[in-house]
């Protein structure tokens, strides 16, 4: 298959099926908006009905066209598109563009004839988009191949939509701020082309700076994953992906299920890449302007010049909040300031140069501020006041951003008589904003994109997914797990099983033995006093509630009383009979939780599947880690060093660390735990779902006493 997108965005010639001499027909639209937009290259109208439309000589088919064509846009009816197809391989056509809906969205019938379209496109080297799609745009190239009424102005930033009606409402918001793009590109059903595919074109394309997508699910999320850790040159995706609340496939019998989700596997991608998540259409068109204007914000100590102090303490507020520092002046700053400030002003962050502010006395103070070495960027705070000079302000800040090598940010609070300032700053490149919460979390984004730039190791992110990806399949207990997995999705693994194969991973595990009888586990309680007595997780998998562990047990009286007590509990639940899991006990000073689900089936990692992989989720553990939720989450492979940083947000590693004067505990151990599960779903990724709740931690271990791993084909 044709991975070259060129014709896509740079078609030296484009054929419409479906034209209309009907001006009001969208394959109609579709042909003008071509014209309209100034497209230089070979235009072709396709309907055997007519001789010529608009101007232009129509054909009959696609391949009756005399000369090469480089795209082709179909506008007919779905039942239809399958032969127009067959005609462009047989033309020998680069790309196709469907337009039409009715396909995989409709239904089963519609799906069978997608995939029929997708082979024979294949086979011919051809690249989809769509179907059910708005088209494509390339302002550097004057093209409109698509039915948007509007043209961008051109710009920057490359643009891609699973909605194409939202492109249009971006294309609406962006041409009233004066945000210039430079692709929009609507993706539909996603049949051939995908985010991926587009993503790997734009990373390579030195005109487009800033990527932004709106998509309602992501097509291969590993392989996304991977290409975002390991490829260069980086550049910020700005997304919008609805859907988070949606309800995850859970695991039968899995706290993991609950706890890690879709809406936890977005976090874990955009805390692991160099994705930027948005909340909304607003948000994210704040992030596309700040990611297109700004220079880098290279540092988190933001100073704010306000005229207003109320709205200074709601900035202090905004800009602690999302993670970033109110910049200590100097006191050079601050003497300086005193000098050309009214006596009632504060010169401290935030320096409130009063209400009765002109022009003037922005530009004095920020000529004083920007010198600081202790401010990385200034937020300029604007509200209309009765002698405020809004537009001459406006000017000020235009012209203080084009002289400073520090990032400006304007907020200007209001709407009837702020507009005028806030369209000067528009039509300059300004990141100007409407609430200070946005301006703060643009700021904050901007910052930890810079962040993650500095950070990030290619050669590192490449050697762990090799890694990762070298242990696939490669449990020596594969093959067991396969009789397992054939007994139907959300089946157990047993005690013994899972024992074994955590113990293959690296797991720290407790002493343990399956008794049959109570001379057994006598024999072998006798060399672990004290231990712990459980009814084994492929009976009961969660034990708390029916009373089916006995834990501390001392001698063997106690045992012997344990025993009759669980086998009781044996006979309530239907298991009469089955043996007992005796451990070795384990005095922990804290219960820490791991969990992992899948996302997707377990051909997730072989490339072009569908699903994430394994989420791993840890955090607080015991009997209320649904409860408190101190939890973080990570996609697998990841460094160990990303583990800790993760685990370094989460409220139990204080006490890992030794809070309030207490000794330390193993925190390196939970990592080794970490990393062992880790590499424990890359040897077996059939695991769907596993807890270990609880990993005991010591001052010098952690030990996953309680297993449960789940499978899924």
């Amino acid at each position: 298959m044709n991975s070259d997108l060129t014709t896509l965005f740079y078609p030296n010639s484009i054929a419409v099926v479906g034209v209309s001499s009907d001006p009001r027909k969208l394959s109609s639209i579709f042909f003008t908006n071509l014209i309209d937009a100034g497209y230089k290259g070979g235009l072709y109208p396709v309907n055997p009905k007519y001789d010529n439309l608009f101007g232009y000589q129509c054909y009959k088919s696609v391949s009756s066209i005399p000369n090469e064509v480089d795209q082709v846009a179909i506008l007919i009816p779905s039942q239809f598109v399958l032969d127009v197809v067959k005609d462009c391989a047989a033309k020998g056509v680069k790309s196709i563009m469907i337009i039409s809906a009715g396909f995989g969205e409709s239904g089963p019938e519609g799906e069978a004839l997608e995939q029929e379209v997708v082979k024979v496109a294949k086979e011919a080297g051809i690249r989809i988009l769509g179907p059910n799609i708005i088209g494509v745009v390339n302002t550097a190239f004057k093209l409109n191949s698509s039915w948007m009424q509007l043209f961008p102005k051109e710009g920057n930033i490359s643009f891609l939509s699973q909605s194409g009606a939202f492109c249009t409402a971006i294309l609406d918001i962006s041409l009233r701020r004066n945000l210039g793009f430079y692709n929009f590109c609507s993706v539909g059903n996603k049949a051939d082309i995908n985010e991926l595919d587009l993503i790997n074109h734009w990373y390579k394309d030195e005109k487009a700076k800033v990527i932004g997508a709106y998509l309602e699910e992501i097509a291969h999320g590993y392989d996304l994953h991977k290409y975002l850790s390991i490829t260069d040159p980086i550049k910020p995706i700005i997304l919008l992906k609805p859907g988070r609340s949606e309800e995850a496939v859970k695991a039968i019998a899995s706290h993991t299920g609950s706890l890690a989700g879709t809406s936890e596997i977005i976090d874990a991608l955009v805390s692991q890449t160099n994705i930027v998540y948005t909340e909304s259409s607003n948000e994210l068109l704040d992030d596309l302007m700040s990611f297109s204007w700004s220079k880098q914000v290279k540092g988190n100590r933001v100073a704010v010049i306000t005229n207003a102090g109320g709205p200074g303490i709601m900035a202090t507020d905004a800009i602690v909040g999302n993670g970033l520092e109110m910049a200590q002046l100097s006191e050079t700053t601050k003497e300086e300031l005193k000098k050309i400030l009214p006596a009632a002003a504060s010169v401290h962050n935030p320096v409130d140069v009063l209400g009765d502010a002109s022009a003037d006395r922005y530009q004095q103070a920020s000529d004083i501020v920007l010198k600081d070495e202790n401010v990385d960027a200034v937020m300029f705070i604007l509200t209309p006041q009765y002698i405020t000079e809004i537009e001459d302000t406006a000017k000020t800040i235009i012209r203080l951003k084009r002289f400073s090598a520090k990032p400006l940010f304007a907020v200007f609070l209001g709407q009837k008589y702020v507009d005028i300032g806030i369209e000067r700053l528009f039509d300059a490149h300004v990141p100007v904003f409407n609430e200070i919460e946005f301006a703060a979390k643009a700021i904050s984004d901007l910052y930890g994109f810079h962040q993650m730039l500095n950070s990030r190791d290619l050669d590192t992110n490449s050697k762990i997914f090799n890694d990762f990806e070298s242990l696939i399949n490669k449990g020596i207990y594969n093959q067991e797990i396969e009789h397992h997995a054939s007994k139907g999705d959300g089946v157990s693994v047993p005690d013994t099983l899972a024992f074994k194969m955590a113990k293959e991973s690296g797991l720290d595990m407790p002493a343990q033995e399956l008794c049959t009888n109570l001379d057994q586990a006598k024999l072998f309680a006798g060399a672990h006093f004290p231990v712990v007595v459980k009814i084994p997780n492929e009976f009961l998998a969660h034990k708390t509630e029916e009373k089916a562990l006995k834990v501390n047990i001392k001698d063997e009286e106690e045992l012997a009383t344990a025993f009759s007590e669980l086998h009781a509990t044996l006979d309530k639940i239907g298991q009469s009979g089955k043996p007992l899991l005796v451990q070795e006990m384990i005095k922990a000073e804290q219960e820490f939780f791991i969990g992992s689900n899948r996302d997707g089936d377990s051909t997730v990692y072989n490339g072009g599947k569908s699903g994430f992989g394994h989420l791993i989720v840890y955090g607080q553990g015991g009997i209320y880690t649904e409860i408190f939720k101190d939890l973080t989450h990570t996609l697998v492979p990841a460094s160990r060093t990303m583990f800790e940083a993760k685990l370094a947000k989460t409220k139990i590693d204080k006490i890992l660390n030794g809070a309030r004067g207490l000794e330390p505990l193993a925190k390196d151990k939970v990592i080794d735990a970490l990393m062992a599960v880790q590499k424990l779903v890359a040897l077996y990724p059939k695991i769907a779902s596993l807890d270990i709740n609880p990993l005991l931690v010591t001052q010098d271990r952690a030990v996953a006493v309680d297993i449960k791993i789940y499978l899924k084909q």
